[in-house]
Formats: structure tokens, sequence, C-alpha cells
């Protein structure tokens, strides 16, 4: 130790020992050494979900809000309140940490995607060329210039760290070399040339392939995958959770760290992504080694806010009325300047947004579901904390975002949490019997209720009686009703049956919480198609995109108003969208040209603001809605 005021911590199950300086959080030092512990509200103290345990030594700690007197004598404390004041050993039971195992299944993220025609914004040109000579002197830089433009390419920039290696490979080559050439739009045979720029120039091996890489980044997940610019394959995807997890669930706390008044909130949450992109490439880089020295092109799409994060650029003004983000079509940059690991020059391209809440997550989202091009009336889901709407068709699109509040991802549930292992799904319940049946993922004992199993437990407790439309419990109904401070709760499993040691259950506030953010996002259906002059029932198509969508039963998701009532035939549901649109960008400049196309024939809609919004969200406020014809 460097000082008697330093302390080891160690954490478990992970193995991992951290330095701890006196007074520290101990929150920020799980940060600090990489160890994920659940804390949604960033380290404020207001959502007791980074509860973990003292095995040994000692904290500074004491009983509060989410901390009770016999908590404590348990030895639990909550990470982002207990102080270091001595070398301690730390528990992190499973429903504080972050569970990365629904990652492994990469291949299932995303459907395969396959644009139209392969016209990536970079190339490589093989240039043979005619050493120089007492009769044709040339210069290295005139000649490279000249075989580019009987190409198609010219008035291209070079950058000087490349021209300072020009010379050296073209003689150590035989003059034969491979330029990579980046261009904003795509070259098409028939186009003028527009200008670009060389990215690099190496010697013409002939072996190696080009390549590009479509990025995803969510709030809770990120996602990579490559692109073989010579066939046009979108090799499989890697995914992981986002590193800034750890200082917030959702865009707002995250945007509250990155004004940190110590300055160091943005640089922390922009290295921590950075470097879950770097952990992807790296695990990319097992099945393809040495890919990186070939990787000339990146697009990155998120929304508003992850982009600017990544970027490092203050995002302050995305939640401040009238909600103005500092871009909103971005410039392509060099992704060394990102802190990304991949070889100087490569292009890196950010998918435009269309407001503060309405990213490039979707705009690429919507070039993915092609509805942009087809006349039939299509509603465009991403159901989150956000959740993100669109509606339209080839001619013309309307947009906007709902807060819908973290219920669809498990916040704000007394026994809520994220999808993963230990997560209720699915539920039955047998009226003649009095018994359930409980779906858990990976198996066993449950740990909580994700997203999708609050939607199909509320909508079976809503069909047999047993919650009635006001969303509350109907007393006598089921034998697994009982009181508690939180009034009525539903025992879906005792703790001796649950794999986290406490009883899992639903209370009326979690089916409250689910009300409110089904009722924020119906309404916003409902406002963005009336505002065209249409209804509900003009609808032709549904398109449900995000990870949410792929557990999601769209019969117990009509069932409860979160999705309108038509025939299922016209839901689609389109996986991880903003992954798939990224991808097509990668492998089509024609499909980049249109990415910023659909940006520009989105007409944006604030929801607070606009008449007739809140009488709406008023009227969802009932199990399915206060207006029963709309859903019959």
């Amino acid at each position: 130790m460097s000082s008697s005021l330093e302390f080891e911590v160690s954490f478990l199950p992970e193995q991992t020992s951290v330095v701890a300086r006196a007074g520290e959080s101990l929150l920020d030092v799980a940060n600090r050494g990489g160890v994920h512990i659940n804390a949604s509200c960033g380290g404020e103290g207001v959502c007791g979900r980074c509860m973990v345990e003292l095995r040994e030594g000692s904290l500074e700690a004491a009983p509060g809000l989410y901390l009770t007197e016999e908590d404590f004598k348990k030895n639990l404390r909550l990470a982002c309140r207990a102080k270091c004041d001595g070398p301690a050993t730390i528990f992190i039971p499973l429903e504080s940490r972050g569970d990365a195992s629904v990652f492994k299944k990469a291949a299932q993220a995303d459907e395969s995607v396959r644009a139209d025609c392969l016209d990536p914004t970079v190339r490589e040109a093989d240039l043979t060329l005619e050493p120089p000579s007492h009769e044709d002197n040339l210069s290295d830089l005139d000649r490279v210039n000249n075989a580019l433009a009987l190409e198609g390419m010219s008035d291209l920039f070079v950058e000087l760290s490349d021209l300072r290696e020009l010379s050296g490979i073209l003689r150590e080559n035989g003059f034969k070399i491979k330029a990579d050439v980046y261009h904003e739009l795509p070259l098409m045979n028939g186009d003028s040339s527009p200008k670009g720029r060389v990215l690099g120039f190496v010697p013409q091996s002939g072996k190696e392939r080009l390549y590009a890489l479509a990025v995803d980044i969510g709030t809770t997940s990120v996602w990579a995958r490559l692109v073989d610019l010579a066939t046009g394959e979108a090799l499989e995807p890697a995914g992981d959770l986002n590193g800034q997890i750890s200082y917030g669930e959702d865009v707002i706390s995250r945007i509250v760290y990155a004004e940190r008044k110590d300055g160091t909130g943005l640089p922390t949450l922009q290295r921590q992504v950075a470097g879950t992109i770097n952990g992807l490439l790296e695990r990319l880089e097992e099945g393809f080694p040495g890919y990186r020295k070939r990787t000339r092109l990146i697009y990155v799409s998120g929304n508003t806010t992850m982009s600017h994060l990544f970027a490092g650029i203050p995002p302050k003004t995305i939640r401040l009325a009238p909600y103005v983000p500092p871009v909103a079509s971005w410039p392509s940059v060099d992704a060394r300047d990102l802190g990304l690991q991949v070889e100087r020059g490569t292009v890196l391209q950010i998918f435009p947004s269309v407001s503060s809440y309405v990213g490039g997550d979707i705009v690429s989202g919507v070039l993915a579901s092609g509805f942009y091009r087809r006349p039939e009336l299509t509603l465009y889901i991403d159901v989150g904390t956000n959740g993100e709407i669109v509606v339209g068709n080839q001619d013309w699109m309307t947009c906007a975002a709902c807060s819908a509040g973290p219920a669809f991802e498990g916040g704000g549930v007394k026994c809520g949490m994220r999808a993963a292992p230990g997560a209720i799904e699915n539920f039955a319940y047998d009226p003649q019997k009095k018994t359930h049946i409980l779906g858990v993922i990976g198996g066993g004992g449950p740990t909580g209720i994700c997203g999708s199993g609050l939607i199909n437990i509320v909508a079976d407790l809503f069909k047999l009686g047993i919650v009635n439309k006001q969303g509350k419990y109907v007393e006598g109904s089921a034998p697994f009703l009982r009181p508690s401070e939180d009034g009525t709760e539903y025992l879906l499993a005792p703790k001796e049956e649950s794999a986290g040691g406490n009883d899992v259950v639903l209370t009326e506030i979690d089916i409250d919480n689910l009300v409110r953010a089904k009722g924020a996002m119906y309404s916003g259906y409902q406002t963005l198609v009336e505002a065209v002059g249409l209804g509900m029932q003009d609808l032709e198509k549904v398109v449900i995109a995000g990870g949410f969508g792929r557990s999601l039963d769209i019969e117990n998701a009509i069932s409860i108003g979160l999705l309108p009532k038509l025939p299922l035939e016209r839901f689609q549901y389109i996986g991880n969208a903003s992954l798939s649109g990224a991808t097509l960008a990668a492998m089509s400049g024609t499909m980049w040209k249109a990415a910023n196309k659909i940006k520009s024939m989105m007409t944006n809609f604030e929801l607070s603001e606009t008449p007739g919004y809140m009488d709406k969200y008023m009227a969802s406020q009932f199990i399915p809605h206060t207006d029963a014809s709309l859903f019959e």
C-alpha cells in the first residue's frame, strides 16, 4: 500500500481486488476496478439496486431509505452509500450484478441483413505504377493520383503521415501498392467522382480482405459486427454490457453524471463506452485474426445521448428545454480520436439524430425495416425506458419519444430485473388447480421479473379476473394474494424456491408502473396517427424493434393495452434493427445516403406539447383502456 489511508477491497464472486482510498464510496471503487454493481440512479442513493454483502472487514455505513435495520444486521450495505474505512471483502449478490451471459449467443441478437447492392463508401484500388525514369520524372504522389484518376477517383486528400510513408512503400513493393479510398457518397458507374480521401497505402499482397464495422451503442448493451466488403457478408455479431451502466441505467442519470462538477464525469463515460467497443473488437479478432489492420470504416448507431457521450460532447442541453442536442448530423471522424483501437485513419460515421430523444438508433432501425420505401402505413416501435415511435410510409414520417419509465426493463418493479438468467419471462395460472407455472430464463428458481414477464403475468391475471381494470388485485380471487407494506401483492415464488433467497412478488405498485408505461406508449401511437388524420385501424403494419420484443407475447401486449388491437399478421419483430441498419450502411453508401434522407423525412412531435396527448394518456391508465371499443 502507498499509504495508511489506502486499503485493499476484494469483490466476490469476481475475485477482483481494488485499492480503495479512505472515504471513497464502495461503488466508485468497484467502477474503478471494472466490477459492475447495478446502480440505476448513477450512485445518487435513490434506487436501492446496489445492495451488497460485507463478508469481512468494515465499511462506514448506516441504515436508511433502502437499507433497514434488519438488512444492516445481515451485513447488507448500499454500495453507493458505503464509505471505505479499512480492508474489506464484498460479495455482490446475483440481483446486484450485471449478467452478460445473454450476449454469449450472439447470433440470436440480429437477423441476417444484406443491402440491395454492395457499394461501400470505402474501396481498395490496386495500383501498378511505372517506376520513375529520366524520361518520366513525375513525383510519387502525382504518379499515384494519376493512377487513381484512371480508376474514377480524383481530387483525393492524402494525410501528411501517409505521404511520409509513400515513397518507401512504393520502392519496397516494386511500385505495386493498394490504396484504401473513402468517399462520403458511393462510387457508382456513371457518377461524377465525388471528393474523398486516401486512408492509407499498403502493399499489394492480394490476401487481406477489406472490412467495415457496424456498432450499435445501446443504453444497456453494445453490439458490433464485421462486414466483409469483398463479399457483402455480415458476420456474426458480438455483444456486451455497456460499461457506462455502472454510472446510471438510463440516459438522464448518465447526463447528470456527465455534468459532475469535478469534470471527471464525461471523460469517464466516454472511456467506458470506447472500452466496451474495444473489448468487442478483441473478441471479433479471435475469429478473424488481423482484421483490424484492414478495417477502414465504422458506422455507429445509438440514441442521441449515447452518441454524444461516445463522441465526448457534453449532452446537458438534451434534457433541458427546449431539448436541443448539440449535434444532429455528425461529420466523419478518425476512429482513433474516440479511443478505438483500430488503424490510424479509420473513418467513423455516427448515424444522424432527429431530436434529443429520437436518435440515430431509430433512423438506423427505420433503414433496416425498409418501410421508408413502401406504401403501407406503418407503425415502428422501439419499446424501452424512452420508447420511440415512428408512423409513416415512403412519402412521409412522423416520430416521437415517450417517457415510458423503466418498467419494460425491470426497473421500478420491486423484484424487477433485466432479461437475464433467473428472470421470470412467462407465466400461466391454472384456475382449476389454483396453481401457477413460471417460465424462468435459464431454468431453475427465479431471481426476479423481467419486462416481458411483467406483461405476461399481468395479462394472464387480468384475463382471469385476479387483476381488475384499475390494475388492482381482486380480494380472494387467488390463494397467492397477501397484504404487504406496498398494498396487496402476489407471491410468485417463496424465498425457499427462489434463486436469490428472497420472496419473488408482484405488487400493486408494480402493476401501476406497468400501466403508466404502457399508457405512455399507446397514447403516443394515438397522438401520431391522429395528428395526420388517421385512426389506429388504418395501420397496415406494426414493426417492433429492440431486444425487448424478442420475448414479447403480442396477444398479451394487446390485452393490457400496450399494442393496438389489430390482426396478428400485421405485427413483425425485426430484432436489433439499430445494428442491422448500421450493417447496411457499412455495406452500401447508397444505404448511408438513404439514412440521411430518412432523417430529413421525419417530423418530430414533442408529445408533452401536443394538444390532446395528456387526455389520451389519462384515458390509457386502465387495462386495457377506458375506451373499450379500441380493443374489441
